[in-house]
């Protein structure tokens, strides 16, 4: 059985940040996930907790994700305002019929796209979009909710990779957020290299009622053992050769799809604007359609020279639960032909060859959320400096709680 650290997990690379590939125009709002992130600077408070991972009891029995379902999403929309699209959709795998040579990356991206977008509260969407598409969705039944890169910052210190991260922590109800931190919301990164960005800009499209999207984020839920997570990514595209045909009906006619059509898009309430909250300054949308998890794939760039190693991404891609994978490999910019393939079995093996890993990321999180839900304190912040142990830490900086005063409601009214 494999060791994180005997793995090649060590390139560090598969922890892509929450930013968008690329706005399709204006102001890329992407990451480069090559491009180690820096970690706050500013004072921690009091510690409540520290954490040595080696002295964290081994489980008997491996614990595996089960039950995953897509619950919510929603897309960014490149401008000025807050303004989401729900449920959105991601781009449309749509490569041109003959490969042509790119343009390299240029430019800056975001570090966070949800932070950049909506610093205030840069979680608010996760919530807002759940709701607005499942009402009755049993928010008490959640004990962590978190997105990708907090998530992988836990994993990589239960695996001992020596990478120092900082993120925040807040208790609503029984049930904890997990909030990125970095220096600054709007945090850019700086002179790009490679094709991490013109490449989807050029194979994949946005559907026609998403235009203007510059990210589609993805809302999941799934049981790790006994932990029910809700889980944020950012999601490079769809492959419409999977999407499931409509059935056809005995009656089926111009007429009669045309008004298939309409009921569907009167469901979504397509191009509505609704203010999330009256006290909000979140514009959310009902736009777009649900695209199924089986249809969504991420993607990277490399290099012909540089063969790249699956195993890379494989925790990533477990942490988000997604299928297919597509790594483009091209010639100075000529990209030769590159297929999307379903890496489905290859994360499964990846999740029962690492047992020992995720029994130590599961005692972990169950640790964090107990120390928080017996602390006094609603705010800590958790942090590792890359070589001792785990902190966690009083909140001390002064700021917002992780939603808004009426979402917070949603769970004091559970109670």
């Amino acid at each position: 059985m494999l060791s994180y650290k005997e793995s090649n997990y060590r390139k560090r690379n598969w922890d892509k940040t929450s930013g968008a590939r690329g706005a399709r125009g204006g102001f890329r709002q992407g990451s480069a996930s090559h491009v180690l992130p820096p970690v706050s600077d500013k004072p921690f408070g009091p510690e409540i907790d520290s954490i040595d991972i080696s002295t964290l009891l081994i489980e008997e029995n491996a614990p595996i994700i089960e039950n995953v379902n897509y619950v919510a999403s929603y897309n960014w929309v490149d401008g000025k305002s807050p303004i989401i699209l729900v449920p959105g959709s991601p781009p449309a795998w749509s490569p041109p019929a003959q490969d042509e040579k790119l343009s390299e990356d240029s430019g800056a991206v975001y570090r966070d796209i949800n932070a950049a977008r909506y610093p205030d509260y840069p979680m608010e969407p996760v919530v807002r979009s759940l709701l607005a598409l499942e009402p009755d969705f049993n928010l008490q039944a959640v004990d962590l909710v978190a997105c990708g890169s907090t998530i992988g910052n836990l994993l990589r210190f239960a695996g001992s990779l020596e990478m120092p991260f900082r993120f925040d922590a807040d208790l609503v109800g029984d049930t904890v957020f997990f909030i990125r931190k970095g220096k600054s919301p709007t945090e850019t990164i700086e002179d790009l290299r490679g094709y991490g960005h013109t490449f989807p800009e050029r194979y994949t499209t946005w559907d026609r009622d998403v235009g203007g999207s510059c990210s589609h984020q993805r809302i999941i839920e799934y049981d790790f053992a006994d932990l029910h997570l809700l889980v944020r990514s950012e999601t490079d595209g769809y492959l419409k050769e999977l999407e499931p045909r409509a059935s056809a009906s005995p009656k089926s006619g111009g007429g009669d799809a045309k008004t298939s059509i309409d009921e569907l898009f009167t469901k979504l309430k397509v191009g509505k604007a609704t203010a999330a909250t009256k006290n909000s300054k979140l514009d959310l949308r009902m736009q777009g359609v649900k695209k199924p998890q089986s249809q969504i794939f991420d993607m990277k760039t490399r290099s012909c020279f540089k063969i790249f190693d699956i195993e890379e991404i494989l925790p990533r891609l477990w942490v988000n639960q997604t299928p297919n994978f597509l790594i483009a490999y091209h010639r100075s910019g000529l990209f030769n032909n590159p297929q999307v393939s379903s890496v489905k079995d290859k994360v499964l093996e990846w999740e029962k060859g690492h047992a020992t890993l995720l029994s130590k990321f599961h005692v972990l999180l169950k640790r964090i959320i107990e120390v928080m839900r017996d602390s006094k304190d609603h705010r800590v912040e958790i942090s590792w400096d890359g070589k001792g142990p785990l902190r966690v830490t009083k909140h001390i900086e002064e700021g917002n709680r992780v939603l808004p005063s009426d979402l917070l409601q949603e769970w004091d009214d559970l109670d």
